[in-house]
């Protein structure tokens, strides 16, 4: 199972809804969000997960911003159906709120998580999320056998200038698919090519960077980076999309890109808007390539690739 750790920011939603409209999100990914506002988007998101008897984690005490847990009426409605998971970061503040807690919920145990005793936690039909990378949490949760564990990667290797990405055209991004069960773990989870820092407002950039995830021949996902060429200035980011995208779907069209393995419907929309000519604005590339990993990694955890 996967289960993308997303920002609740438009596009990522708006992502999460046109993959269920359109019958491409499996049913063994279970996305986590962590919401940053009570907006439109984001009740209809939970909606839509509701109507179609889907599960999506949300997290009820985000550190990213100031917020009363979402309590209005329709909100409070939605968090009430069996869709919806709720989802706690184990700080010390947090635990006890948790552990109270009788319908289906997950635990996370990330940045400022406290775990002393991890007995309690250990109920079946609940999820653990574990930070990889902290080795007091792992040993901590190794003895536990009725909780779904799952492990928390961040796999995008971010920099900070999208121009950095010209260095390095292509890279690993991850392998946990292929072992997580082997490792004991029910899931994986990263936060896909938006990665795990979060930044509140976007700038202009002076280069546009399109980040496709693929299937290689031994099923490792890598990601290739596609940078556009006038990168002096902020002028013109529609010119700027429009070389990103022509090196992207000219590589696509390439024999070093598996198309069966890897087809999407959002490759399909970059290459409608490649071929009009238009810019979509980056908001729209973000929300497309995320369709694009899930898309693919849904069907290799289906067995169809």
């Amino acid at each position: 199972m996967y289960l993308p750790w997303l920002r609740g920011k438009q596009n990522e939603l708006l992502a999460l809804q046109e993959l269920l409209k359109e019958g491409n999100l499996s049913k063994n990914i279970l996305p986590i969000i962590e919401p940053l506002k009570t907006s439109t988007t984001f009740k209809r998101t939970l909606s839509m997960f509701n109507e179609n008897e889907r599960e999506i984690a949300v997290i009820q005490n985000t550190s990213l911003v100031d917020y009363p847990g979402f309590r209005t009426d329709d909100v409070d409605q939605l968090k009430a159906a069996d869709s919806f998971v709720w989802a706690y970061q184990l700080t010390a503040e947090a635990r006890q709120v948790y552990l109270q807690q009788d319908h289906k919920k997950m635990g996370i145990l990330a940045a400022n998580s406290d775990l002393d005793d991890a007995s309690e936690l250990d109920r079946s039909g609940d999820f653990l999320v574990l930070d990889r990378n902290d080795r007091h949490v792992m040993r901590k949760a190794h003895e536990l056998n009725k909780i779904s564990k799952v492990e928390l990667n961040d796999e995008f290797h971010k920099r900070s200038r999208n121009v950095d990405y010209i260095e390095v055209p292509d890279e690993l991004f991850s392998e946990e698919h292929l072992y997580y069960q082997d490792d004991g773990f029910k899931g994986f989870s990263d936060y896909s090519i938006i990665g795990g820092e979060y930044n509140e407002s976007g700038f202009a950039p002076r280069a546009v960077a399109i980040h496709l995830v693929y299937f290689d021949s031994n099923e490792r996902l890598r990601v290739h980076h596609f940078v556009s060429d006038t990168n002096d200035d902020i002028h013109d980011p529609g010119n700027k999309f429009s070389e990103a995208l022509h090196k992207m779907m000219s590589w696509v069209d390439s024999k070093n890109f598996d198309s069966k393995k890897n087809k999407s419907s959002a490759l399909d929309d970059f290459r409608k808007i490649n071929l009009a000519g238009r810019y979509p604005g980056l908001g729209v590339v973000k929300k497309l390539t995320l369709k694009h990993h899930l898309e693919i990694m849904g069907r290799y955890l289906d067995g169809v690739l």
